[in-house]
């Protein structure tokens, strides 16, 4: 069963020529019939995430639905044609209506709408005022840019007090890019890193030749899809037991099941939606990539402990930043700080998520905001006074 709502706005506001719908999904058969719009308005985008594809939504939508989740797409038209769509599952935590963005379930894919012209800042604000006639009471953004239309769209409207007031150290992460696209060739942008890392490359290749016979590639068929994502969870669940880290998408198989459904669904023969470093056809690094029409982003990854002194890591990494520059692309390393990151990026960036408040009940969400600060703060309190004492 699908619902629309429709509104105009205010013919003194600066996007009253919009008009806003919001489509309410209970069925998976709902939501395939936005399929034609949706698909029309991604192949005339001036450029979009991969977490806007049709695709990789409608396999979001089927896990959401599964769990019990709404699952509503926001609208923005002109005159004649779609301009921007912005879809949320939102489910009931107590007496609030949160809505997230679709997602695998890791919660880390960028925030944001899909929109027919990146750099028309006033369908930022259009989809931003669609979003607040969802059937939600406060709706969570993921890793927002600093600085970007959509951030400066969201400044806005109404938002999280808490979050707002909390030191930037305590809200941002760092993310880190190469402009691939500004290159016009890949010599000429690893020319601009430090002669340490270009050297280490060099060595390190050589180094791993001697023990077995190294290949670099990605996954063509859904079966080698499968037993390499197989690998790549098992062995980074494992690094983050040793170390006592508990990043919940690690401890079941939820994400690693929605990247094996999403390499049945993808053309694998030229897209490296799973990538590889092997010896002896054993993998010793391994990633997930999400090819957007822009950037290639280095989504999940992990190596094997073994062969750390080869740096596979990085040498997925040149692999990787290779097809993206030989295919148009930036490559995106995702926000949270890595010193290998900082080593090959030449974009530096701040992110944080933000939270919209959509009524007067969503400001129900500041009560446990404030109850996490305070615990943060009396944690920080008494480690100061335990190592004083």
């Amino acid at each position: 069963m699908s619902t629309a709502t429709a509104a105009m706005l205010e013919p003194s506001s600066p996007t009253a020529s919009f008009r806003y719908d919001v489509r309410s999904c209970e069925t998976l058969a709902a939501f395939r019939a936005l399929q034609p719009q949706w698909c029309a308005l991604s192949a005339t985008a001036e450029a979009h995430s991969p977490f806007s594809s049709f695709e990789y939504c409608e396999l979001a939508v089927e896990h959401a639905l599964a769990s019990g989740a709404v699952i509503e797409v926001a609208m923005v038209y002109g005159a004649h044609e779609l301009l921007a769509l912005w879809p949320v599952a939102i489910t009931r935590k107590g007496a609030l209506r949160l809505a997230h963005s679709l997602g695998c379930g890791s919660g880390e894919e960028y925030g944001g709408p899909l929109i027919k012209d990146t750099r028309r800042t006033e369908l930022y604000a259009a989809a931003v005022a669609a979003m607040m006639r969802i059937h939600a009471d406060a709706l969570e953004i993921p890793m927002v840019e600093n600085g970007s239309a959509l951030q400066h769209a969201l400044s806005a409207a109404p938002g999280s007090w808490v979050r707002r007031r909390l030191p930037p150290r305590w809200r941002e992460l760092p993310g880190y890019a190469i402009g691939l696209r500004a290159y016009p060739s890949w010599d000429d942008f690893l020319a601009t890193r430090n002669a340490t890392l270009r050297s280490a490359l060099r060595s390190s290749v050589k180094r791993l030749r001697r023990h077995g016979d190294v290949s670099f590639g990605w996954c063509r068929t859904a079966d080698e899809a499968q037993s390499t994502l197989t690998w790549l969870f098992e062995n980074k669940r494992n690094w983050a037991v040793a170390r006592g880290i508990g990043s919940r998408y690690l401890m079941d198989n939820q994400v690693r099941d929605f990247f094996i459904a999403l390499a049945r669904r993808t053309d694998l023969s030229n897209v490296p939606l799973v990538a590889f470093v092997t010896v002896d056809g054993r993998p010793v690094a391994a990633s997930v990539n999400l090819v957007g029409t822009r950037t290639v982003e280095y989504f999940i990854t992990t190596y094997d402990e073994a062969f750390g002194t080869f740096s596979v890591g990085n040498l997925l990494v040149e692999f990787l930043a290779q097809w993206a520059h030989a295919n148009g692309r930036d490559f995106d390393f995702r926000p949270l700080h890595g010193d290998y990151k900082a080593r090959w990026a030449d974009r530096v960036t701040r992110h944080e998520s933000l939270l919209l408040v959509l009524n007067l009940r969503g400001r129900l969400i500041e009560l446990p905001l404030l109850w996490a600060l305070a615990e943060r703060v009396y944690r920080k309190i008494a480690a100061v006074l335990t190592k004083r004492l």
